[in-house]
């Protein structure tokens, strides 16, 4: 399923146009009662938000953007903020915090960020799920430790095209615009610590687009736009992914999964005709 997260404020219009567009849920961030932040969660948005018929995915964001950044002190102490924060919004329990990893962390940062989640662990004090973003190889290095998250949510970013088993939410594409504000594209699995949860045991798609390289994206965008759906670079496309998706495109390249139909040409333009036709133009 179709989820963006974002650093703005959603107004009643601008859900509602998410909404539309296919979106069924929001990570938006904490941090407006502990620290002010201009990019947090308030309580009038939240409600706003969710009378849209959307769920929120919450995320504890400082400045994870170096190695030194993590401690076991730290994780304990961001917790302590977050807890707060989802208190103060009245998140029930089995709400997952996302703590976040968002740098290109290398085999000797591990040790560092571990402990920050073994403080993340003990500052929420069983209060919450703790969840994790980051690359393939922090989660991996995560979920091996002793103090693995609840849940996981991968970026694509630096990591290599690996995509962890079991993502819980996997962020597919950054910086896009979608009905006029800046988001991150996120593909979303039921039972992820969602609020409201999203029951059920698995995602079921009724269609999802590919694309095989850049010069694709832009009509594959359109492509996916048409129908409603999900779209992720071929390359990044599990056999579970393609497994949860009814109907199957891929844009570009010479050849695709088995079960996608390919749409592609001779070179970029023949590949919009073979694109421009399936939509019916």
């Amino acid at each position: 399923m179709e989820a963006i997260d974002c650093s703005t404020i959603l107004t009643a219009t601008t859900a509602a146009a998410l909404k539309t567009a296919g979106i069924v849920a929001i990570g938006r961030y904490l941090g407006y009662e502990t620290q002010g932040w201009s990019k947090s969660l308030t309580p009038d948005e939240l409600k706003i938000i969710q009378a849209a018929g959307l769920v929120v995915f919450l995320i504890w964001e400082s400045n994870p953007t170096t190695a030194g950044y993590f401690s076991y002190s730290k994780g304990v102490s961001d917790a302590k903020s977050a807890l707060e924060e989802a208190t103060f919004l009245g998140a029930p329990k089995s709400t997952a915090i996302y703590f976040t990893v968002d740098f290109d962390a290398q085999a000797s940062d591990m040790a560092s960020i571990i402990e920050y989640f073994r403080g993340a662990r003990e500052g929420l004090n069983s209060q919450y799920l703790v969840g994790a973003y980051g690359s393939y190889n922090v989660l991996q290095a995560l979920r091996a430790s002793s103090y693995a998250p609840d849940k996981y949510f991968q970026t694509y970013a630096w990591s290599s095209g690996m995509i962890l088993s079991g993502n819980d939410i996997y962020q597919y594409q950054n910086d896009v615009i979608l009905q006029e504000i800046s988001v991150d594209h996120d593909l979303i699995q039921y039972n992820s610590g969602c609020w409201p949860e999203m029951g059920g045991d698995e995602m079921k798609l009724d269609t999802l687009v590919l694309y095989y390289g850049d010069a694709d994206l832009q009509i594959a965008a359109d492509l996916a736009l048409h129908f409603s759906c999900p779209i992720i670079q071929a390359a990044y496309a599990t056999t579970d992914l393609l497994a949860s998706a009814t109907t199957k495109y891929q844009v570009g390249g010479s050849s695709a999964p088995a079960g996608v139909t390919l749409l592609a040409g001779a070179d970029r333009f023949d590949t919009m005709k073979a694109v421009l036709k399936e939509m019916g133009k």
